[in-house]
């Protein structure tokens, strides 16, 4: 079995494992560890676009299709990347004539387990983004019976829902201030406890539901002190808690 299948084997167990236990937090941290995988992979995809297109120039045929290698481990693959780069960069950089025979058989063969990579990349990206989407519905999931449970019937969208009726689409203030009035706005709504209320403000800043956004001022008054230096006294950051519905 190679590295990617097992990776994808793996994770789907866990995740089906990790919803029926209503695990938030277990689920979390897969959502995250497939995120990561997934920029690690796309990041390897944009080096492999990149290495292609440096010998691009030079008309050079790739090799007979060899068979078949199993898929390696992200890490073999960033170093075999960039062992390339700088001899790929220099090819680039050298007319076609001045290549010997060396060099030219040493593109054929690389061009073509470039182009294989470019594809099996592209086939693990495509099996991932699946994997990511089924992640995100299942613990969407759970935080909404989570959230259910906490407030008494009320998902997630329809707590959003009680907020935006009362603030519009915003609730103006720093990220402190707003998020004090928004936990005293589900105590006082929901008529939950100051521990219910935090694991729900969390829920929803965690479901992206409502996320802080800094204004950023257009002159260095909001960072310096007077007319010298740095303030020596913390400026509390002025922006908004964003309610998406």
């Amino acid at each position: 079995m190679t590295y990617f299948k097992k990776l994808i084997e793996e994770k789907d167990k866990s995740i089906l494992f990790y919803h029926k236990k209503k695990d938030i937090k277990a689920l979390e941290i897969v959502l995250s560890e497939l995120n990561k995988e997934h920029t690690a992979l796309k990041e390897n995809l944009n080096e492999v676009i990149y290495l292609l297109t440096l010998i691009d120039k030079h008309p050079i045929k790739t090799t007979e299709k060899q068979e078949e290698q199993p898929s390696k481990h992200q890490k073999e693959i960033e170093k075999w990347l960039q062992s390339l780069k700088d001899l790929f960069e220099g090819f680039h950089n050298t007319s076609t004539e001045d290549l010997d025979k060396e060099e030219v058989d040493f593109i054929k063969l690389e061009k073509t387990k470039l182009l294989d990579e470019k594809k099996n990349l592209e086939h693990q990206l495509k099996y991932i983004n699946n994997i990511i989407s089924k992640t995100t519905v299942l613990l969407t999931d759970v935080r909404n019976e989570f959230c259910k449970k906490i407030t008494k019937g009320y998902d997630i969208v329809a707590v959003a829902k009680k907020m935006s009726e009362k603030y519009g689409d915003k609730v103006v203030g720093t990220y402190i201030s707003g998020r004090k009035e928004i936990i005293l706005f589900l105590e006082k709504t929901f008529k939950i406890n100051k521990i219910s209320s935090k694991e729900l403000i969390d829920l929803l800043e965690k479901s992206n539901t409502i996320n802080f956004k800094i204004d950023i001022p257009e002159n260095d008054v909001f960072y310096y002190y007077k007319d010298y230096g740095f303030a020596d006294e913390f400026v509390p950051i002025i922006g908004a808690w964003h309610i998406n519905v």
